[in-house]
């Protein structure tokens, strides 16, 4: 009798380690799931909360330009502290989704992912050297002599009078280019255009060195913010359309 109860005994002392480590084991199983299922429920509660904006790309596209858009959309977002957003390549456009944001940066966020952000820098013909800023249209500009591959870096500024201004600051072939450009055509108009539209075109007083230009003659100092924001990025490869939102 003695002895089965000491072969009990010893049963039981090797069988209650195993068990409490199978109970530990199934324990942590149980935690993960439950952890895995929470992790899931809140990813689905995050995804409800973002804004979906569909982009439609206009024209024959293949996927390597929707990438290329998809990441010069990607940084602009960055550039104005978005944050936590997606933005993916569809068969014949990109879809974004949005965090919840205040209306006023929404509406920037919303105009970095529809503006193709092409700049240009053009002569006034002399023909047309006379009309108003609002009669200008782009035949009455000659070939760009400057475009966003000469820029370096964009900045909107507040000038010592208090007036909005563009700081453009170029990189070494764009400095060059615009400082022949001025040194030739003082007196001449200089449009800035941007995705065709003529935003101003002041006079060149005098040649202009140097890889800093200050522009002035904006409407506003949300005007330089809002170019400066398009223009820290390449252009978009393609023209996108806003599709739906919701």
């Amino acid at each position: 009798m003695g002895n089965i109860l000491r072969w009990l005994f010893n049963l039981l002392f090797t069988l209650i380690p195993v068990i409490l480590l199978v109970v530990f084991f199934v324990s942590i199983s149980v935690f993960l799931r439950d952890l895995s299922e929470y992790r899931a429920r809140q990813t689905q509660a995050a995804e409800a909360r973002l804004e979906v904006i569909r982009l439609r790309a206009l024209g024959d596209v293949n996927a390597q330009t929707l990438e290329q858009a998809r990441k010069t959309l990607t940084q602009r977002l960055q550039n104005i502290g978005v944050r936590g957003f997606r933005i993916e390549v569809q068969s014949s456009g990109l879809t974004a989704r949005l965090p919840q944001l205040e209306a006023s940066q929404r509406n920037r966020a919303i105009a970095l992912l529809t503006q193709r952000g092409n700049l240009a820098l053009a002569l006034v013909k002399t023909s047309a050297s006379d009309r108003t800023l609002a009669q200008l249209r782009p035949t009455d500009l000659q070939a760009p002599l400057l475009t966003n591959k000469d820029l370096d870096r964009v900045q909107a500024v507040l000038e010592e009078s208090g007036r909005p201004a563009l700081t453009l600051r170029f990189n070494r072939q764009g400095a060059a280019k615009f400082a022949r450009l001025t040194a030739a055509n003082v007196g001449r108009r200089l449009a800035f255009v941007v995705d065709g539209r003529v935003l101003i075109a002041p006079t060149i007083r005098t040649p202009i060195a140097g890889y800093s230009v200050s522009v002035q003659g904006f409407q506003s100092q949300q005007v330089t913010e809002r170019l400066a924001d398009l223009l820290q990025t390449a252009p978009l490869p393609v023209r996108l359309e806003l599709v739906k939102t919701q």
